[in-house]
Formats: structure tokens, sequence, C-alpha cells
């Protein structure tokens, strides 16, 4: 669950967007859909024995967030998991999108619980990345992708969903969703709400996601208290790399116990290459950035890519 993870936007883009973005290809592209990250040996898809490069929403610092054309690119700078937040429509269409309006991102407005697929599917999604005061991406085509086509394009890589809109009617096409496509074992939902995790459990039990508030004050307390008895149905973690105190969440003994229950700790969200270099040698399962360039060139010199 990565309450408020997106801070910054515009910003964001126009601080991380490198020089490469200039050069890229237009959005329909001949780069590989499918990660290069090894299998897992521990029965957990997301500990794969290095850290899991995780483009935030498709790689955020360097093209349009919740793009196939971010998912694309991001993927053949070597990132290995596709993340994208999820919104649904109108017409019960899940949806690549982090806000509840259409603004911020696009050229289009309204609510996106008040609109259908079919009348958002032409808006312009690069629209809003800015760099250095220009906006590189309009124009191209570059469209809100559907869940559905996410999953289709991408079939043997991880994926990370972070369910954006609260709505308890958002569980059922999701769930719907992950069943027909046969994708319920390499996709973890990050849910925002207990009634959301409830109802998850209840229609697809199957599916990893992320913990109720019980859940996880019962894990922070196992961790305590290094409890060997504890069990957890919580395989995949999210804390953030720094919490609201400023305190750095992620410690060598935090991720021992982790690990000694087989649970994931994918952190978010890292861009400084000091930062990322500490928590590679920690031990970290996996890492959301903004700059999966950056993480790449990490791993590669330390001989893990």
């Amino acid at each position: 669950m990565r309450v408020g993870h997106r801070p910054f936007r515009n910003a964001a883009a126009a601080m991380f967007a490198v020089s490469l973005v200039a050069g890229l290809p237009g959005c329909t592209t001949s780069a590989p859909t499918t990660s290069k990250a090894p299998p897992s040996s521990t029965g957990n898809p997301f500990r794969i024995g290095r850290p899991l490069v995780i483009p935030h929403a498709g790689g955020d610092g360097l093209f349009p967030e919740d793009t196939l054309y971010a998912y694309e690119h991001s993927i053949a700078l070597g990132g290995d998991v596709i993340d994208a937040d999820v919104q649904v429509t109108a017409d019960g269409v899940p949806i690549a999108f982090h806000d509840a309006t259409l603004q911020p991102v696009t050229n289009g407005t309204g609510n996106v619980e008040d609109t259908t697929y079919a009348d958002m599917a032409n808006l312009d999604a690069g629209w809003n990345f800015a760099k250095g005061g220009e906006h590189p991406f309009r124009g191209m085509g570059i469209r809100i992708p559907t869940i559905r086509s996410i999953l289709e394009e991408f079939p043997h890589t991880l994926v990370t969903l972070d369910l954006k809109d609260l709505r308890t009617a958002a569980v059922a096409p999701l769930c719907t969703l992950l069943r027909t496509l046969r994708r319920t074992n390499d996709v973890y939902i990050g849910v925002d709400t207990n009634e959301q995790v409830t109802m998850f459990r209840q229609r697809c039990p199957e599916v990893r996601t992320s913990g109720t508030d019980a859940d996880r004050k019962a894990l922070r307390a196992a961790r305590a208290t290094h409890d060997a008895t504890f069990v957890t149905k919580q395989l995949v973690s999210q804390p953030e790399f720094v919490a609201s105190d400023g305190t750095r969440r992620i410690t060598s003994d935090y991720l021992a116990f982790s690990h000694s229950k087989n649970i994931a700790v994918l952190t978010w969200t890292v861009d400084d290459p000091v930062d990322m270099t500490n928590l590679i040698r920690l031990g970290i399962d996996g890492i959301y950035t903004r700059r999966p360039d950056v993480m790449v060139k990490l791993l590669k010199a330390m001989g893990m890519m």
C-alpha cells in the first residue's frame, strides 16, 4: 500500500527527465515486452535473489506515467516489473491511472469514475509531462491504457497494481480480470482500505494483496519480538523508504525478519544512487524508482545484472 506515493508530478518529471527522452522513438516501438528477471527459487515470485528494478508508474521521472509507452521503454532499459496505478471507469473498466480526475495528466477534464473508457480512450496521456518547461510527449498518440492491455502486452512480466480507486466496487472487475487472464500468481495488488483487502481475500484469495491495518500491526509486533512462530498471509510488503518523521525504515534486522517469513520487501520511492546502493547492499527485494536507468546502471556495476 503506497499511500501518497506520488507527491510530485510535473516537478519530478522536470527534475528527473534526462537527455535520452528526446531521442526515444514514437509510441509504437520494438522495445521488448518481457523482463529478464530470473525466476524465484523461494516460491515467492517477488524474491528473485537480487533487487527487482521497479520503474515507478513506468519510470515517471523519464516517461509519461502509467502508459504503455512508459512500460515498453522502462522494460527496455532493464526494468523487471510493471507498476501501475488503477482507477475504474464509469463502465467498470480498470485502467492505469493515478488520479481521480483526468486533468492532472491528460488534456481532458472530469472524474474518472463518471467517464466511460470510450470517452477517455483518445485523450492525450502525455499531455502534462514536463521537461524544462516544455511538453515533449504531447501529440505522440500516447493514450490511457486498460489494465487488460498491459497484462496482455506483458504476459511474462511481474506486475504490481496500486488500487487508487477506493470504492469497494473496484474490487470485482479487477479480480475477474486477473482470473480471466490467469494472472493471479505473478500480480501483486496494493490495496488502500481494509474493506477492499477483505473483499479481495473473499473473491480472489489466491491473489497477493497488501495487508489490513491489523495484519501490519501484528507483523510489527512479531518483528519487534523476533517471533519465530509468527505466520502471515502477506508475502509482499511495501514499506516507504523514509517514514513521515524522516526515519529510514529499512534496516538489516527488518529485512532479516521479513525474509525469514519469505516476505518480499519492496520499498518506495528511491531515486538517489547512494540510497539505492545502500538498500541493494542490505538485500532489499525491490525498489520502486522514477529513475530505473540509474538503478540498472548500479546493479550492472555491482555485477548483479
